[in-house]
């Protein structure tokens, strides 16, 4: 099956070890620029999976290749991270990221409900930053609703992170989606997720 996977901020292939083996695991910020994303994608595929930050981007920049995959999934996506995230805790995490960066990412994995969160990397700490930066600013705004009859939405009911009303918001801008809530935080479990991705 192939399958790409577009993770969160701060995510690891590690966060999910069975599916980065067979899948394009790509991590935003430190593994690409939101722009290059499209071209990243655009070959296609059979499983197009995005979770969080990577959600958004799907939904964001990306829709119009949502055709060229037979599923499309998106975990946690959100139109505006801020809609459930208030904007002063990613600026505290932005100033925390200057003293103790390491803190902050065990934190914020810590929130999204990870039981064994990656290391922190120094090498990725100017990226880290401008992607809490992208997470204030960057909104969709989609005009009218979009068909998407092959994408999957899918909600951890123990979400801290992306809350149920910034889920509502995709749903009233997306039409045909299937929706499925998860048992799970912000992170759904590797089961979960392989058992999604192989229905």
């Amino acid at each position: 099956m192939k399958i790409v996977f577009v993770g969160g901020w701060a995510s690891s292939p590690n966060q999910y070890p069975q599916l980065a083996e067979s899948a394009r695991f790509l991590v935003p910020f430190t593994g690409f620029e939101p722009v290059d994303l499209p071209a990243q994608i655009a070959q296609g595929g059979e499983v197009l999976v995005g979770w969080s930050t990577g959600a958004h981007m799907l939904l964001k920049d990306c829709r119009h290749l949502f055709e060229s995959y037979e599923r499309v999934i998106l975990i946690a996506p959100f139109l505006s991270f801020t809609d459930s995230f208030p904007e002063r805790l990613v600026r505290r995490m932005i100033s925390g990221m200057k003293t103790d960066p390491a803190g902050v990412v065990s934190s914020f994995h810590e929130n999204c409900g990870e039981t064994d969160p990656p290391d922190y990397n120094p090498a990725d700490y100017a990226s880290l930053v401008s992607g809490l930066e992208y997470l204030i600013f960057s909104k969709i705004e989609i005009p009218e609703k979009v068909s998407c009859p092959n994408l999957t939405i899918v909600h951890g009911v123990k979400d801290r992170i992306v809350r149920r009303k910034a889920l509502d918001k995709v749903a009233e801008v997306v039409e045909s989606a299937r929706f499925i809530e998860a048992g799970s935080g912000h992170k759904i479990s590797e089961t979960e997720l392989m058992g999604i991705i192989r229905e």
